[in-house]
Protein backbone atom coordinates (compact mmCIF):
# COMPACT_ATOMS: atom_id res chain seq x y z
CA UNK A 1 0.00 0.00 0.00
CA UNK A 2 1.55 3.28 -1.08
CA UNK A 3 2.38 6.19 1.17
CA UNK A 4 3.17 9.80 0.37
CA UNK A 5 3.79 13.14 1.98
CA UNK A 6 0.86 15.53 1.84
CA UNK A 7 2.02 19.11 1.41
CA UNK A 8 0.29 21.60 3.68
CA UNK A 9 -2.34 23.82 2.08
CA UNK A 10 -1.45 26.58 4.51
CA UNK A 11 1.95 28.32 4.34
CA UNK A 12 1.98 28.46 8.14
CA UNK A 13 1.26 24.77 8.75
CA UNK A 14 3.64 22.00 9.75
CA UNK A 15 4.39 19.19 7.26
CA UNK A 16 2.60 15.92 7.78
CA UNK A 17 2.34 12.58 6.03
CA UNK A 18 -0.83 10.86 4.94
CA UNK A 19 -1.16 7.21 3.98
CA UNK A 20 -3.70 6.72 1.21
CA UNK A 21 -4.59 4.05 -1.28
CA UNK A 22 -3.28 4.57 -4.76
CA UNK A 23 -0.90 7.45 -3.96
CA UNK A 24 2.71 7.82 -5.12
CA UNK A 25 5.48 5.98 -3.33
CA UNK A 26 6.83 7.45 -0.09
CA UNK A 27 10.18 9.17 0.06
CA UNK A 28 13.06 6.89 1.02
CA UNK A 29 15.09 9.70 2.56
CA UNK A 30 14.51 8.29 6.06
CA UNK A 31 13.31 11.65 7.38
CA UNK A 32 10.55 10.16 9.54
CA UNK A 33 10.24 13.34 11.59
CA UNK A 34 8.65 15.02 8.55
CA UNK A 35 5.74 12.63 9.13
CA UNK A 36 5.12 13.50 12.78
CA UNK A 37 7.14 16.69 13.33
CA UNK A 38 6.18 16.98 16.99
CA UNK A 39 8.26 13.84 17.73
CA UNK A 40 11.20 16.19 18.08
CA UNK A 41 9.60 17.61 21.23
CA UNK A 42 9.57 15.99 24.65
CA UNK A 43 6.10 14.47 24.67
CA UNK A 44 4.74 10.94 24.50
CA UNK A 45 4.47 9.37 21.07
CA UNK A 46 0.71 9.14 21.47
CA UNK A 47 0.48 12.89 22.19
CA UNK A 48 2.72 13.72 19.26
CA UNK A 49 0.78 11.55 16.84
CA UNK A 50 -2.47 13.02 18.15
CA UNK A 51 -1.32 16.60 17.55
CA UNK A 52 -0.02 15.97 14.04
CA UNK A 53 -2.95 13.89 12.80
CA UNK A 54 -5.41 16.36 14.32
CA UNK A 55 -3.72 19.23 12.49
CA UNK A 56 -3.65 17.29 9.21
CA UNK A 57 -7.41 16.69 9.50
CA UNK A 58 -8.12 20.33 10.42
CA UNK A 59 -6.17 21.53 7.37
CA UNK A 60 -7.81 19.06 5.00
CA UNK A 61 -4.67 17.01 4.30
CA UNK A 62 -6.79 14.09 5.47
CA UNK A 63 -10.06 14.84 3.70
CA UNK A 64 -13.54 14.02 5.05
CA UNK A 65 -14.44 10.42 4.24
CA UNK A 66 -10.81 9.47 3.61
CA UNK A 67 -9.45 6.24 5.05
CA UNK A 68 -6.36 6.52 7.26
CA UNK A 69 -4.19 3.41 6.96
CA UNK A 70 -2.75 3.02 10.44
CA UNK A 71 0.00 0.51 9.61
CA UNK A 72 1.28 2.56 6.68
CA UNK A 73 1.24 5.83 8.63
CA UNK A 74 3.02 4.26 11.60
CA UNK A 75 5.68 2.59 9.41
CA UNK A 76 6.38 5.79 7.51
CA UNK A 77 6.68 7.65 10.83
CA UNK A 78 9.14 5.17 12.28
CA UNK A 79 6.90 4.27 15.22
CA UNK A 80 4.75 1.29 16.15
CA UNK A 81 1.02 1.12 15.43
CA UNK A 82 0.16 1.41 19.14
CA UNK A 83 0.70 5.16 19.73
CA UNK A 84 -0.86 6.00 16.36
CA UNK A 85 -3.94 3.90 17.12
CA UNK A 86 -4.19 5.39 20.62
CA UNK A 87 -4.04 8.87 19.10
CA UNK A 88 -6.79 7.96 16.64
CA UNK A 89 -9.00 6.61 19.42
CA UNK A 90 -8.60 9.94 21.22
CA UNK A 91 -9.51 11.76 18.00
CA UNK A 92 -12.57 9.53 17.68
CA UNK A 93 -13.84 10.72 21.09
CA UNK A 94 -13.51 14.30 19.80
CA UNK A 95 -15.39 13.56 16.57
CA UNK A 96 -12.48 13.89 14.13
CA UNK A 97 -12.50 10.26 12.94
CA UNK A 98 -14.71 7.18 13.04
CA UNK A 99 -13.32 3.71 13.81
CA UNK A 100 -15.31 0.73 12.56
CA UNK A 101 -15.59 -2.63 14.40
CA UNK A 102 -12.92 -3.90 11.98
CA UNK A 103 -10.62 -1.03 13.08
CA UNK A 104 -10.85 0.83 9.78
CA UNK A 105 -10.24 4.52 10.48
CA UNK A 106 -12.13 7.09 8.40
CA UNK A 107 -12.05 10.87 8.69
CA UNK A 108 -15.45 12.07 9.88
CA UNK A 109 -17.77 13.52 7.25
CA UNK A 110 -20.57 15.35 9.06
CA UNK A 111 -24.17 15.23 7.86
CA UNK A 112 -26.16 18.45 7.37
CA UNK A 113 -27.88 17.76 10.70
CA UNK A 114 -24.53 17.38 12.46
CA UNK A 115 -23.30 20.61 10.89
CA UNK A 116 -26.37 22.46 12.13
CA UNK A 117 -25.94 21.11 15.65
CA UNK A 118 -22.25 22.03 15.60
CA UNK A 119 -22.93 25.64 14.69
CA UNK A 120 -25.68 25.92 17.31
CA UNK A 121 -23.26 24.61 19.94
CA UNK A 122 -20.51 26.99 18.83
CA UNK A 123 -22.94 29.92 19.08
CA UNK A 124 -23.95 28.83 22.58
CA UNK A 125 -20.36 28.32 23.74
CA UNK A 126 -19.16 31.65 22.39
CA UNK A 127 -22.16 33.46 23.88
CA UNK A 128 -21.42 31.82 27.23
CA UNK A 129 -17.82 33.01 27.07
CA UNK A 130 -18.94 36.56 26.37
CA UNK A 131 -21.34 36.52 29.32
CA UNK A 132 -18.53 35.24 31.54
CA UNK A 133 -16.16 37.95 30.32
CA UNK A 134 -17.66 40.76 32.37
CA UNK A 135 -14.76 42.85 33.66
CA UNK A 136 -12.26 40.82 31.60
CA UNK A 137 -12.77 42.29 28.12
CA UNK A 138 -10.32 45.09 28.70
CA UNK A 139 -9.59 47.81 26.13
CA UNK A 140 -6.34 45.96 25.35
CA UNK A 141 -8.26 42.78 24.45
CA UNK A 142 -10.69 44.70 22.24
CA UNK A 143 -7.78 46.46 20.54
CA UNK A 144 -6.22 43.07 19.78
CA UNK A 145 -9.51 41.93 18.23
CA UNK A 146 -9.52 45.09 16.13
CA UNK A 147 -5.96 44.32 14.94
CA UNK A 148 -7.03 40.81 13.94
CA UNK A 149 -10.00 42.24 12.06
CA UNK A 150 -7.70 44.61 10.13
CA UNK A 151 -5.41 41.70 9.22
CA UNK A 152 -8.47 39.72 8.09
CA UNK A 153 -9.48 42.55 5.76
CA UNK A 154 -5.95 42.60 4.32
CA UNK A 155 -5.94 38.82 3.84
CA UNK A 156 -9.27 38.97 2.01
CA UNK A 157 -7.92 41.72 -0.23
CA UNK A 158 -5.05 39.46 -1.33
CA UNK A 159 -7.36 36.39 -1.47
CA UNK A 160 -5.16 34.57 1.07
CA UNK A 161 -7.87 32.19 2.25
CA UNK A 162 -5.64 30.10 4.50
CA UNK A 163 -4.37 33.15 6.40
CA UNK A 164 -7.86 34.64 6.61
CA UNK A 165 -9.28 31.43 8.08
CA UNK A 166 -6.42 31.27 10.58
CA UNK A 167 -7.01 34.88 11.65
CA UNK A 168 -10.74 34.22 11.94
CA UNK A 169 -10.00 31.34 14.29
CA UNK A 170 -7.72 33.58 16.36
CA UNK A 171 -10.43 36.24 16.54
CA UNK A 172 -12.98 33.86 18.02
CA UNK A 173 -10.51 32.03 20.26
CA UNK A 174 -9.42 35.37 21.71
CA UNK A 175 -13.01 36.05 22.72
CA UNK A 176 -13.36 32.61 24.30
CA UNK A 177 -9.99 32.70 26.06
CA UNK A 178 -10.91 35.94 27.80
CA UNK A 179 -13.68 34.20 29.76
CA UNK A 180 -11.21 31.98 31.62
CA UNK A 181 -13.25 28.80 31.09
CA UNK A 182 -10.69 26.18 29.98
CA UNK A 183 -13.13 23.29 29.40
CA UNK A 184 -15.46 25.49 27.37
CA UNK A 185 -12.48 26.80 25.41
CA UNK A 186 -11.34 23.26 24.58
CA UNK A 187 -14.81 22.29 23.38
CA UNK A 188 -14.98 25.39 21.19
CA UNK A 189 -11.50 24.74 19.80
CA UNK A 190 -12.48 21.18 18.86
CA UNK A 191 -15.56 22.37 16.98
CA UNK A 192 -13.51 25.06 15.24
CA UNK A 193 -10.82 22.63 14.10
CA UNK A 194 -13.30 19.99 12.97
CA UNK A 195 -14.89 22.53 10.65
CA UNK A 196 -11.67 24.09 9.32
CA UNK A 197 -11.66 22.13 6.04
CA UNK A 198 -15.20 23.23 5.17
CA UNK A 199 -14.60 26.82 6.26
CA UNK A 200 -11.61 27.04 3.91
CA UNK A 201 -13.75 25.86 0.99
CA UNK A 202 -16.58 28.25 1.84
CA UNK A 203 -14.31 31.30 2.21
CA UNK A 204 -12.32 30.44 -0.94
CA UNK A 205 -15.55 30.44 -2.93
CA UNK A 206 -16.47 33.83 -1.46
CA UNK A 207 -13.48 35.83 -2.56
CA UNK A 208 -10.88 34.64 -0.06
CA UNK A 209 -13.03 35.37 3.00
CA UNK A 210 -16.77 35.91 3.19
CA UNK A 211 -17.62 39.61 3.10
CA UNK A 212 -20.62 38.88 5.30
CA UNK A 213 -18.35 37.45 8.00
CA UNK A 214 -16.30 40.65 8.08
CA UNK A 215 -19.47 42.72 8.42
CA UNK A 216 -20.67 40.50 11.27
CA UNK A 217 -17.28 40.83 12.99
CA UNK A 218 -17.70 44.61 12.79
CA UNK A 219 -21.03 44.38 14.63
CA UNK A 220 -19.38 42.27 17.35
CA UNK A 221 -16.49 44.71 17.66
CA UNK A 222 -18.70 47.79 17.80
CA UNK A 223 -20.73 46.21 20.60
CA UNK A 224 -17.57 45.33 22.53
CA UNK A 225 -16.11 48.79 22.01
CA UNK A 226 -19.34 50.21 23.43
CA UNK A 227 -19.04 47.77 26.37
CA UNK A 228 -22.47 46.40 25.43
CA UNK A 229 -22.12 42.67 26.14
CA UNK A 230 -25.81 41.77 25.53
CA UNK A 231 -25.57 43.30 22.05
CA UNK A 232 -22.26 41.49 21.46
CA UNK A 233 -23.87 38.18 22.45
CA UNK A 234 -26.68 38.72 19.92
CA UNK A 235 -24.12 39.65 17.25
CA UNK A 236 -22.10 36.49 17.95
CA UNK A 237 -25.19 34.29 17.73
CA UNK A 238 -26.28 35.95 14.47
CA UNK A 239 -22.75 35.51 13.10
CA UNK A 240 -22.72 31.77 13.81
CA UNK A 241 -26.15 31.22 12.28
CA UNK A 242 -25.14 33.25 9.23
CA UNK A 243 -21.98 31.20 8.85
CA UNK A 244 -24.04 28.02 9.05
CA UNK A 245 -26.27 29.22 6.22
CA UNK A 246 -23.31 30.31 4.06
CA UNK A 247 -21.59 26.98 4.55
CA UNK A 248 -24.73 25.07 3.60
CA UNK A 249 -25.04 27.18 0.44
CA UNK A 250 -21.46 26.86 -0.77
CA UNK A 251 -20.18 23.37 0.12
Amino acid sequence: MAQHTIASRSPHAKPALSARRGGPAASTSGDHHSVLPSVKKHRTLEELAYLDIRQAIAEGRFAPGERIVVSSLAAASGVSRIPVMQALRRLETEGFVRITPHKDVVVASPSPEEFRERFLLMAALEALCLRESVGKLTPAVVRQLRVLQAELVAARRTKDTARAASLDGQFHLQICETAGLPQTLQLFRNFLDRGEYYRLIMHARRGGFAKESLEEHEKILRALEANDLPRAVKAIEAHRLGAMQRLAATT
